[in-house]
């Protein structure tokens, strides 16, 4: 698996960019000679034929979109890239100088694997790759990762697949086990659409597929949303805007937040932020395109951004427009602990008739994905705030707006259940919908008179697009900033939603 001939992958980074890592005290010096535990016939010799020092991973410091981040850089020509003690060594030194420095660790992949030579001495190195993210993980610290080709085995298995956001080539290969190794234990060949990165980004297991020679500067740009010395910057100076005095009757409300022409999570990550990247998939197979997750810039603070989308999925097999999946929610929780791990707000645009209650979506996990998902909400410590911007239905929307601050565009709705259900359930007739609406009290101005809404802000439909976009971004600047300052945040959330 691990020597395997293959040509040697494009870099978008080169080691002379490298620079040597710092000394630690803390992390005690080891061979740079590859070791020959087993005394495996013919390694000796091929590691012989080596430049003095080479081993399958280069690790350093770079700069990438102008901040400094450690790296550790895959070399398949060294072995087939393979991972084997002073692989993991390096990787784990790495790791340790990015936690003291609070570093990015950005690693480029490059490998077909553990190190067979090397036997558990090898595989023990995932355990320890693994544990050095853990660690970042706990300190805030984020992992980028740009798989080149080929990605697998227990590289891929280990400190690849862990990183918070992925970038990979297109073209190269991603899987657990390569396309031969696949083929060898299972009988059945591997499709040439098996195992890439555009299958892995369909998937939802890869955040970007980049062009040859792109991928540095899509890093570079995650690298400027992440880096923990820039993400607490200040937000743009904004006093709360005024709220509008409107009362929409409440089936004309219901109508009015189902327009398909209302601006969508994807169109308010362009008008209301100054800069942001999409995150993709859930990690488990599936990236719902219904569910929208960014990491975005509002002013110079970082913040991170989920919602949905009706104009992400068309309606099939029944499947509303705006209706998330089990693996839409994994996708909204991913994202909640992306902020909760880095300490960065999280802004819910809310607009969705409520999850897809299909046979598939409820036996792949519906509820449970939606409860963990209001749990992962629920955690983040830094401020959150949910801002309904069409229609909120029922416990689907409620999932990612159970935050410190809800607030609402004049001309959207919260629903407990949509009218037509509501109808279905009192009447048996879902067309008396008009009818059952105003017992609801769905509307903004209502539910801002009953506590749930805490301010109204302009909507779309009532003034225009630009106008609301513009409301819409003054308000969460100053929102943002108030809940700054409140030293009782977290107790009043507790409060709100226990205790």
């Amino acid at each position: 698996m691990s020597t395997m001939a293959h040509p040697a992958p494009p870099r978008t980074l080169r080691r002379a960019d490298l620079r040597p890592l710092p000394p630690l005290a803390d992390v005690p010096a080891r061979p740079t000679r590859t070791p020959d535990p087993l005394a495996f016939p013919g390694y000796a010799d091929r590691l012989a034929r080596l430049d003095a020092g080479a081993e399958s991973v280069t690790v350093g410091l770079t700069r990438l979109g102008g901040h400094e981040v450690v790296v550790a850089m895959g070399r398949f020509d060294v072995l087939g890239g393979s991972m084997g003690q002073v692989h993991g060594d390096r990787v784990a030194r790495a790791m340790a100088v990015a936690l003291e420095r609070r570093l990015p660790f950005v690693a480029v992949t490059a490998s077909g694997g553990a190190r067979m030579q090397e036997g558990m001495h090898s595989l023990v190195q995932m355990a320890r790759a693994s544990e050095g993210v853990r660690r970042l993980r706990e300190a805030g610290v984020p992992v980028l990762a740009h798989f080149t080709h080929p990605t697998t085995g227990g590289v891929h298995a280990s400190y690849g697949a862990l990183a918070d956001v992925v970038v990979a080539d297109a073209g190269a290969t991603v899987g657990f086990a390569g396309p031969r190794v696949v083929e060898a234990f299972t009988g059945v060949p591997v499709g040439e659409d098996s195992h890439t990165a555009e299958a892995a980004h369909g998937a939802g297991l890869v955040d970007e597929v980049t062009d040859e020679g792109d991928a540095l500067d899509r890093l570079a740009a995650w690298v400027d949303l992440l880096h923990p010395a820039v993400r607490d910057g200040a937000l743009p100076r904004a006093d709360h805007v005024e709220e509008p005095v409107v009362e929409h009757d409440a089936w004309q409300a219901v109508r009015a937040a189902r327009r398909t022409d209302r601006p969508s999570a994807r169109d308010l990550l362009a008008t209301v932020f100054d800069a942001s990247r999409e995150l993709h998939g859930d990690r488990a197979g599936e990236d719902d395109p219904a569910v929208v997750t960014a990491v975005a810039r509002l002013g110079q603070r970082r913040v991170v951004v989920v919602g949905f989308d009706r104009r992400g999925v068309a309606a099939v097999d029944g499947r509303r427009p705006g209706q998330p999946t089990a693996a839409g929610f994994r996708k909204l929780r991913r994202a909640a602990e992306l902020a909760r791990r880095f300490g960065l707000p999280l802004v819910s645009l809310v607009d969705t008739p409520g999850a897809d209650p299909s046979p598939a979506s409820d036996t792949a996990g519906l509820a449970a994905a939606i409860a963990e998902t209001f749990v992962a909400v629920l955690s983040v410590d830094a401020p959150t705030v949910a801002v309904v911007t069409g229609e909120g239905g029922s416990g689907g929307a409620l999932a990612i707006a159970a935050s410190d601050r809800l607030l609402m565009q004049d001309d959207a709705v919260f629903e407990v259940i949509a009218p037509e259900g509501a109808a279905s359930i009192l009447h048996r007739d879902p067309t008396r919908a008009e009818e059952v609406a105003p017992l609801l009290r769905p509307t903004a101005s209502a539910l801002r008179r009953h506590g749930i809404c805490d301010r109204v802000v302009p909507g779309p439909t009532t003034f225009d697009p630009h106008t609301a976009a513009t409301a819409l971004r003054a308000e969460l600047a100053a929102t943002l900033d108030e809940l700054d300052r409140d030293p009782d945040r977290l107790a009043a959330r507790r409060r709100r939603y226990g205790v």
